[in-house]
């Protein structure tokens, strides 16, 4: 399996793929990129993309694709673009390794309040 995270992949294959295959792949697409800022836990960073990615493909959550499209329209760079939401999964799952329960809700409201600006002020972007 190829993965390139400026190009969506075929939703059917990568939801069909193992998860060890697309681990593998999210992470060779990364050792390639000399551009792509340093990362201290890669595999957590793959992992990362692994989530955003299957949630992208299946449709599930329906905000994270909204939030994605807003992004990329509004000049993010695909690959950033999963950055972006994939910060929020970052989020979520802190919040749960600190006993706190997932709520979808407030999930759903901040990938609907992601913004290019939101993301660029911060200094992600």
């Amino acid at each position: 399996m190829d993965y390139d995270a400026d190009h969506a992949p075929d939703p059917s294959a990568w939801l069909a793929a193992d998860e060890a295959e697309r681990l593998r792949a999210v992470e060779a697409h990364h050792a390639g990129l000399a551009s792509h800022a340093r990362m201290p836990k890669p595999r957590l960073h793959a992992a990362l993309h692994l989530v955003v990615e299957a949630q992208l493909a299946s449709g599930e959550p329906p905000e994270v694709r909204r939030a994605l499209e807003r992004l990329v329209a509004g000049g993010l760079p695909r690959h950033e673009a999963v950055h972006a939401v994939g910060l929020l999964v970052a989020n979520a799952a802190s919040a749960a390794l600190e006993g706190r329960t997932f709520d979808a809700t407030t999930y759903a409201r901040e990938l609907d309040a992601l913004t290019v600006e939101g993301w660029r002020a911060a200094g992600k972007g």
